[in-house]
């Protein structure tokens, strides 16, 4: 069977489906609604949506067909009219079924819990079941999520893995598919043997090459020399413009009404949550709010969500949720400065850029801690990409605050591009398998908003010395500026030997050249030379003198009448 591209919207009282199924006929159409399910057939095509809610077939519902587009249309209504459905534009989310979601641990499941059972000892008193514990213990670890470097006394020998049995990818749960990767072009993994080498072997491979990739030279010359990394750094990305965008609308008359007021109390609510509001409410004009367009940071496109239903429907057990965390910021930062290298323009080297950038993809990192990450982002970005600079990389992680804050939509469109790049190319699609489709698939089923929104606090502001590097940068940095100033006077001094060897230059420069002066005439330099007692002599009735222009010997005047001349 195949399943159809369709749409999800929603207003107050009813939930609008648009499923796309051309050359069909209408007499082949079947609709099923149970509770919060509805079902649709059609040879060849066949579509289960689960929602967040439950939705009733009654008199206000309706089904339409265009046998021009291929469109159906169907309008269905809430059974509790004014609830709102979240994540209806999370295609991967809608597909799943009541098992999925239940198994992905959905908040949202609009069916009853299961009974939790409750384990009496033999003295009678009540123990709670594992279930309740997991639950509360999950919310206190959404609400507050713990980015430090977790603690443990070192192992002495790290247990190397069984032969080919290493595991990397999302949440460590591949193995084999990079076994032949140094036979093929694939220039993003630097792991010497991925499947044999531990995670701590992995690490130390990390920083061996990045130390051998770092160029001091290349360095200081993009510190001194940034003519071109100055609009790169002012450039502003879609996402951060989106949010500059929420933040305005936030702040504007229109946003003043009460229910904005007490969904983001003292800004600490996610700008996603805002979106949704603004989407909800004020794009329609409700409640006296002006319509705010929102931007391409929310809306899905259709390539977009062709991807997210491609992707593959899966329950994730996560084993190390910090690591997954921690994995977004790594491949959040090198799609940024991606982008902010290209301006926002994808390249054939898009991908390489991106997968040399992230130590996730190109050493099957796993991180434990937010400096760590951050840390390795940037020894990364002063080593591989065209542009290294210390700015540059400043501006990239404030990028991943704004997509952090605009919340798992943003999140989810930048892995969407990440997957997009990589499945084109004809070496590293590997990485879409590996990593993106299930952090694709992740983000819209398990992914936690308040986690997020604890990193995203995290982020904002967070700082790295350059000393945490490994690398002297401020020494180069000096060095490199002692440079530029001793280049700088070099170039002065030729400038001034250049006018005095080319009168004409001089002159342009508006200097006047050596010896450009009115006493400088083949006659008045001989004068010059004479002796005053010569002078005298001449004048007084010796051999006759030229006469000379009182310009060029300012001791001498123009004869008188009689033909003597007087000199002063």
């Amino acid at each position: 069977m195949i399943t159809p591209r369709f749409s999800v919207r929603q207003d107050e009282a009813r939930v609008y489906i648009t499923i796309h199924a051309p050359h069909v006929r209408a007499q082949s159409i079947e609709f099923d609604v149970d509770d919060d399910q509805f079902k649709f057939f059609a040879s060849p095509y066949y579509l289960r949506l689960t929602f967040p809610g439950r939705v009733v077939e009654d008199d206000g519902s309706a089904a339409s067909f265009d046998a021009t587009t291929g469109d159906i249309s169907v309008a269905l209504s809430k059974q509790t009219p004014g609830e709102s459905f979240a994540n209806l534009d999370l295609l991967s989310s809608l597909l799943a079924t009541r098992q999925e979601r239940e198994a992905a641990g959905y908040p949202d499941s609009a069916l009853p819990k299961r009974p939790v059972i409750e384990d009496l000892d033999a003295a009678g008193a009540g123990t709670s079941g594992g279930t309740v514990d997991e639950v509360l213990e999950q919310a206190r670890l959404d609400e507050d999520f713990d980015w430090e470097l977790p603690q443990s006394l070192a192992a002495e020998d790290e247990e190397k893995p069984l032969g080919g049995s290493a595991k990397y990818g999302f949440n460590q749960q591949y193995s084999g598919y990079l076994a032949h990767v140094h036979n093929t072009a694939n220039e993003v993994n630097e792991v010497a043997d991925p499947e044999n080498m531990t995670a701590e072997e992995r690490r130390r491979g990390r920083a061996a090459c990045e130390d051998a990739k770092f160029d001091a030279e290349y360095y200081m010359s993009d510190y001194v020399y940034d003519d071109d990394i100055q609009p790169l750094i002012q450039f502003t990305p879609p996402f951060v413009a989106a949010l500059q965008q929420l933040r305005q609308a936030k702040d504007d008359d229109a946003m003043g009404t009460p229910t904005a007021a007490a969904r983001v109390p003292g800004g600490d609510a996610t700008v996603d949550e805002l979106a949704h509001q603004v989407q909800r409410g004020l794009r329609a004009g409700e409640d006296g709010g002006q319509a705010v367009e929102i931007g391409p940071a929310m809306d899905f496109s259709d390539g977009e969500k062709k991807l997210m239903m491609e992707l593959p429907r899966k329950a994730h057990l996560i084993s190390d949720k910090r690591a997954i965390y921690l994995g977004l910021v790594d491949l959040l930062f090198a799609y940024s400065l991606e982008v902010r290298i290209n301006q926002g323009e994808s390249t054939v080297e898009s991908a390489w850029t991106i997968g040399a950038l992230s130590a996730t993809l190109s050493n099957l990192e796993q991180f434990a801690s937010l400096r760590s990450t951050v840390i390795a982002c940037f020894r990364r970005g002063l080593a591989y990409p065209l542009y290294r600079n210390w700015e540059l990389c400043e501006a990239a992680l404030s990028d991943v605050h704004a997509i952090c804050r605009l919340g798992r939509r943003a999140i989810l469109k930048a892995f969407l591009a990440m997957k997009q790049l990589f499945d084109a190319h004809d070496m590293y699609y590997i990485y879409s398998k590996l990593y993106f489709d299930d952090y694709c698939v992740w983000l819209q089923t398990a992914a936690s908003d308040k986690a997020i929104r604890s990193m995203a606090r995290k982020l904002r502001g967070f700082e790295i010395n350059k000393e945490e590097t490994g690398w002297s940068l401020d020494e180069c940095e000096d060095l490199a500026l002692e440079t530029s100033e001793g280049e700088d006077d070099d170039d002065g001094d030729r400038e001034d030997v250049s006018c005095a060897e080319d009168p004409s230059l001089a002159s342009q420069q508006g200097v006047p050249p050596p010896g450009d002066t009115p006493e400088a005439t083949p006659d008045a330099l001989r004068l010059a030379d004479m002796s005053l007692s010569s002078e005298l002599s001449n004048l007084a009735g010796g051999p006759h003198v030229p006469s000379v222009p009182s310009a060029l010997l300012p001791g001498l005047r123009a004869p008188n009448g009689d033909g003597s001349e007087i000199i002063e």
